[in-house]
């Protein structure tokens, strides 16, 4: 199953996948205000959105019991492909990436 999540924070998007436990990809359009990420406050909260948006990418609905399962795997790895890709984008730019980006890598 292939979701596709786009919030409305827009400012900056950042498209990450990873394979499901079943084997299907699962793609996610973050999205993120980039001028957020100049103050550490602002960093923690861009951080927040990705890991959120990243969860709700990754969990699935169980068919026959209705249960919502987060698929912790996936979800840790599209925040860091997606906290890579802010990283590499703001250097390119010749912005400094905030320390709780920074930290992660």
């Amino acid at each position: 199953m292939r979701k596709s999540l786009v919030t409305l924070l827009a400012a900056a998007a950042c498209a990450t996948s990873v394979a499901h436990a079943d084997g299907t990809p699962i793609t996610v359009d973050f999205t993120y205000d980039s001028t957020l990420l100049a103050t550490e406050a602002g960093a923690k909260t861009v951080l927040a959105s990705i890991i959120e948006q990243a969860a709700d990418a990754c969990t699935v609905e169980k068919v026959f019991t209705g249960v919502e399962i987060l698929d912790r795997t996936c979800r840790d790895e599209m925040v860091e492909q997606a906290i890579e890709k802010i990283s590499i984008a703001a250097t390119e730019e010749g912005k400094e990436v905030s320390y709780v980006f920074a930290s992660l890598d």
